[in-house]
């Protein structure tokens, strides 16, 4: 069994395109991921005044960083608390 020359280009082309759409479709999740988190923390920095005190701080130190993406946050009861910290930036 051999095949031409054509043959051999159009399986390349089409592995490279799979490959392209799997590489797109992991990005899109992942960017979808930190836009949900970002909304979330929008609305928790909306209705929460300590989430905003907690965050002017952060922002005080750090003013480079974003809530959702380089730190989260949770509501612990009536307090809120630093979650995660995914900076490079030393936490505070």
């Amino acid at each position: 069994m051999s095949f031409d020359n054509l043959t051999i280009s159009a399986l390349t082309i089409v592995v490279i395109m799979v490959f392209v759409v799997i590489l797109l479709a992991r990005n899109v999740t992942a960017t979808e991921k930190k836009m949900r988190s970002m909304a979330r923390h929008m609305m928790l920095l909306h209705y929460n005044e300590k989430a905003r005190e907690l965050c002017e701080k952060i922002k005080a130190i750090s003013p480079d960083l974003c809530a959702g993406l380089d730190f989260t946050m949770k509501e612990n009861g009536d307090d809120v608390e630093i979650d995660e910290w995914k900076s490079k930036h030393p936490r505070p």
